[in-house]
């Protein structure tokens, strides 16, 4: 994430953080979580791929089968 320019750290940031709310209105995270380095870099990958934030918490916080 260090090759990032402003800009785009910010946009980042700010879906980053969308996708989290995403998380607690969905009832995948209970405040007060709080994401680790991991996380966030996980988080990153979904963002590059363009996953949706929504689609993103799914992902990351979803109960998989």
């Amino acid at each position: 994430m260090d090759d990032l320019t402003e800009a785009e750290r910010a946009a980042l940031t700010e879906w980053t953080t969308v996708a989290f709310d995403e998380a607690v209105a969905a009832g995948y995270i209970v405040p007060p979580w709080r994401p680790t380095l991991q996380a966030y870099e996980q988080m990153h990958g979904y963002y590059t791929v363009g996953l949706s934030p929504a689609d993103a918490a799914q992902a990351m916080f979803a109960t998989r089968h």
